[in-house]
């Protein structure tokens, strides 16, 4: 055998090992999610999926998969790529069961891990980072520990078993294979330079995929600023062999051009950023100050994976004030700054340290700036923490070399090992709705939505004890227990709604001396006082609405009444509130229904682009008035441009 067909047989077999140790990662990432595909859909799996009847179609009519991918109210763009992947499951499965749709969100993840692979595979081999010397097979075995160290973090289970944040994770892969795809052009380009074609084509590529993420989810914009990320740092403007100073400049001008823009907008016209702080509980400057220790928060999870410290709720982590309230925000934010700073004066000389810094904040820039989003959750890191995921493969690899007798498939197998425990754990927590709902309160039992996601699972099972064989002091102990974590909710958050009302029936149903004892409502009417009423309210004002027209409560359904005639003053324009308000009359008093016409009309005029004020007001004209009811759906039909609400209208007309 020639030396020549010897290396090419080595070459070869070293790829196939390659292959096999990427095989067994997607195989042990399978079987440590599998405990958990049957576990629980919640939250906002609910309002999207669950409640959504127009993502829940047969597949047997065309227009019905149009209104299925324009059904999500999320987002600006509506998501519709992502909602017609979850009409797809619903086609399938004939019903959206928790199995079908997460085991969607797992393949979804393994081909993101397959596209970490390769995109890492391709960054190594950047002309910023030849310094370190990396033949093919070592470049495959980092990028293989790499794309491990992605696949099996525990901070991505909210991202894989949370159904609905499938939408990141769409995101997330078409803007992977963005990225994959400038890359792989962009080492031609800096060897042999390019063509008027070639960069036509490429720019075909990156506006389609650019073009899918965003469609997926709004932060998939960000695949050209992270595109701008790899050239700078690991690029630097080589164009056929040599640096362009031209191709230098322009580089850096589009990196700092989207931070320039935010900053003239807010000089500009600050109220555009300010004023859409009015539903939450924080303001633009708090957002701000909060999400500099959030993000020090995150990578702190990265490094150290402390699973006890992870979950689904951190609503218990203090927003930030001011510089000293907490202390730690004035720290964190000059230590961003230092970072930041380094990242830019020092990207030759480390410029593995600084990509992964730069790429992680430029990812989560929009999830974790101005725009007036929760302050925490961990899926927003299932694309941020790629560039550490590759930094830390890098960094075994040398860690490993500096030390002796230590070697390295002792060491990278230990790694994984101790990851894939801590990953089970968590998607052992995942896969039942009580098991999550204690993990969560026992991690975070400061958390107000930590008590009440247990305390409304230990409810649920109450209210199926009948079914599950419990006995009476089974029973007792469950609804005691519950009521326990509804009132610790209450203690943490007076003005959490979803816990005072549930307080409230609670008591009503099966406590009534504590019912005596205490007025819930008018704490209720309390708080309406001085707090400002969240999105996440008017879920709660619903349930407490549908109790009051319970015939067996009827006793309290005016004080109710009384109690939605206040919110409706204090919110006129509030199309959530009015709704809430014509459900309780229809309900309450049918034949008093012309009480709402006044507020009907008056959305309809007050919201002229809203569909959901001309949608009122055709469903309170349909089988009374045929003029009106005509007349409301004409202007309906006009302002939902999109057609969305077809089904909707004809099911009306059916009646």
């Amino acid at each position: 055998m020639s030396e020549n067909q010897a290396e090419s047989s080595l070459a070869m077999s070293r790829s196939g090992v390659a292959r096999a140790l990427m095989v067994i990662v997607l195989l042990v990432c399978t079987l440590t999610y599998s405990v958990a595909l049957s576990g629980p859909l919640f939250f906002d799996d609910v309002p999207n999926l669950l409640a959504n009847n127009l993502v829940q179609i047969d597949g047997t009519e065309w227009d019905d998969w149009r209104v299925a991918a324009l059904s999500s109210e999320a987002g600006i763009l509506l998501r519709p790529v992502a909602m017609m992947t979850f009409a797809l499951n619903h086609v399938v499965a004939g019903e959206f069961s928790a199995l079908s749709l997460k085991t969607t969100n797992l393949v979804i993840h393994l081909v993101n891990g397959l596209l970490v692979y390769l995109f890492a595979q391709a960054l190594l081999s950047s002309p910023a980072l030849r310094r370190y010397q990396l033949n093919p097979n070592q470049q495959r075995n980092l990028a293989i520990l790499a794309a491990a160290i992605w696949m099996l973090h525990p901070i991505h289970v909210s991202t894989v078993l949370y159904v609905i944040q499938r939408m990141a994770q769409l995101s997330t892969l078409f803007t992977l294979a963005g990225l994959l795809v400038f890359v792989r052009y962009r080492l031609r380009w800096a060897e042999f330079g390019a063509g008027i074609g070639e960069l036509l084509s490429a720019a075909l590529w990156l506006v389609l995929l650019g073009l899918l993420a965003l469609l997926s989810k709004e932060n998939g914009a960000l695949l050209f600023w992270l595109m701008l990320v790899v050239e700078v740092i690991l690029f630097r403007g080589i164009w056929r062999g040599h640096a362009q100073r031209w191709l230098i400049w322009l580089g850096w001008i589009a990196f700092i051009m989207p931070v320039l823009l935010v900053v003239a907008l807010y000089l500009l016209s600050p109220e555009m950023l300010l004023n859409r702080f009015d539903g939450r509980n924080f303001n633009l400057y708090e957002r701000l100050l909060t999400q500099g220790r959030t993000l020090w928060q995150y990578l702190s999870w990265m490094l150290v994976p402390n699973v006890i410290d992870m979950g689904f709720f951190h609503d218990d982590i203090p927003v930030s004030h001011s510089l000293f309230s907490p202390r730690t925000t004035l720290f964190s934010l000059l230590a961003w700054a230092v970072v930041v700073a380094a990242s830019l004066l020092f990207h030759r000389r480390y410029p593995l340290i600084a990509f992964a810094f730069l790429f992680y904040l430029v990812a989560h820039s929009m999830e974790s700036t101005v725009i007036p989003l929760e302050m925490v959750f961990e899926h927003r890191n299932y694309l941020p923490s790629i560039g550490f995921a590759v930094l830390a493969s890098v960094g075994v690899f040398r860690c490993v070399a500096s030390v002796e007798r230590l070697r390295l498939r002792t060491a990278v197998g230990g790694l994984l090992g101790l990851m894939t425990v801590l990953l089970l754990v968590r998607t052992t927590a995942w896969s039942d709705e009580l098991k999550l709902a204690r993990f969560n309160v026992v991690n975070h039992p400061q958390s107000a939505r930590a008590n009440f996601f247990y305390a409304n699972a230990l409810y649920k099972r109450f209210e199926q004890a009948t079914a599950l064989g419990l006995d009476e002091e089974e029973q007792r102990a469950l609804a005691v227990t519950s009521r326990g974590y509804f009132e610790r909710m209450h203690s943490i958050d007076e003005h959490a709604f979803a816990a005072t009302v549930m307080l409230y029936q609670l008591d009503a149903k099966y406590f009534p001396g504590l019912a005596q004892d205490n007025d819930w409502l008018a704490a209720i009417a309390r708080s309406l006082e001085t707090h400002r009423l969240q999105s996440s309210d008017t879920t709660a004002l619903r349930a407490l609405v549908d109790f009051s027209l319970m015939p067996q409560f009827e006793a309290e359904r005016s004080r109710v009444g009384y109690l939605l005639e206040q919110l409706g003053s204090r919110y006129p324009n509030s199309l959530e509130l009015l709704a809430l308000q014509y459900r309780f009359v229809i309900g309450a008093e049918p034949t008093q229904k012309a009480r709402v016409l006044p507020m009907l009309e008056r959305a309809v005029k007050v919201h002229p682009g809203s569909r959901q004020a001309s949608s009122f007001l055709a469903q309170y004209h349909s089988g009374d008035d045929l003029t009106g009811t005509y007349e409301a759906m004409r202007e309906w039909l006009r302002r939902d441009q999109l057609r969305r609400e077809l089904p909707v209208v004809r099911e009306i007309f059916n009646q």
